[in-house]
């Protein structure tokens, strides 16, 4: 009977995390406004405190992210039992909503469409190439960020897992670009996103044109010297089916706005892609 009821604690606890990630999917793509949890607790507020004891660099780290991280893992064992886990869930999806960034897609989308239709003979065809790589780059970058390690560490090692990722990245993104932990911390970024980089690379393979995506995918696999922001927007650019255009620059601005609108379709499938991803951590009872 305690071997049941551990199994059942557990499939519990798999079906909660199934649940918050579908309301943290479509919280993502409904909200309005500020991130209401941010706007309750700052980490600069956190951090300057700390900054302002003169710590060493590490023990800085350690208490500002590794710490909260600890209490955090070990308060989510606590709730695990409370109200059949709605207290658990409760506490996951605060920390879930706080490392979401959120940000208007659709105006971030429409913006640059509108300056793709603004583009004439007299721009440089380059410039408009130019900018249209680094729109797609970043923009898909910034989204993936945005929710999509967040929701796989989640995944992995419960709200704590998604706390420790997002503090990394607040962290890191205060320090100077010659601070001594800079180089350290990046790599853990890196690595933490490696694994749902991939993952992200197989759903946009799915949603989008397989056979030449998952051959990128395969073929770049093991890759770690390249930055996520490169393949991510080469597999995106590969998954969307695009039509063929004249070598002149108003012709790109058309097939430029048609891919614009290929990648945002695309991104959008891919997302909800994770909920199969929190399915299976059901199934396996992760």
């Amino acid at each position: 009977m305690a071997a049941l009821a551990t199994e059942r604690q557990r499939l519990t606890e798999a079906e909660m995390k199934f649940l918050a990630v579908l309301i943290i999917l479509f919280f993502y793509r409904s909200w309005q406004g500020d991130n209401p949890v941010r706007s309750v607790f700052s980490f600069t507020d956190y951090y300057g405190w700390f900054s302002a004891k003169n710590l060493t660099t590490y023990w800085r780290f350690g208490l500002c992210v590794v710490l909260p991280a600890v209490l955090t893992l070990i308060l989510a064992a606590e709730l695990s039992n409370w109200l059949q886990g709605i207290v658990w869930l409760a506490l996951s999806l605060v920390i879930l909503i706080y490392a979401t960034e959120i940000f208007d897609i659709e105006q971030m989308f429409d913006d640059h469409v509108r300056w793709l239709r603004s583009v004439s003979e007299e721009d440089q065809l380059a410039d408009v190439v130019q900018r249209q790589d680094d729109f797609q780059m970043t923009h898909i970058y910034e989204m993936f960020q945005s929710i999509v390690p967040g929701l796989f560490w989640f995944l992995i090692a419960g709200p704590a897992g998604t706390l420790f990722y997002v503090f990394t990245i607040q962290y890191l993104d205060r320090l100077d670009e010659d601070d001594p932990e800079v180089d350290l911390l990046d790599s853990i970024v890196f690595w933490m996103e490696w694994v749902p980089v991939r993952i992200t690379g197989v759903l946009f393979s799915f949603v989008g044109n397989f056979g030449p995506t998952m051959d990128y995918w395969l073929n770049h696999l093991t890759d770690t010297e390249e930055s996520h922001s490169v393949h991510l927007s080469i597999m995106a650019s590969i998954a969307s089916e695009k039509p063929d255009y004249e070598d002149d620059v108003e012709a790109f601005a058309r097939f430029a706005e048609f891919e614009t609108h290929q990648l945002k379709s695309l991104c959008e499938r891919a997302l909800f892609g994770w909920l199969g991803v929190a399915a299976v951590v059901v199934i396996l009872g992760w």
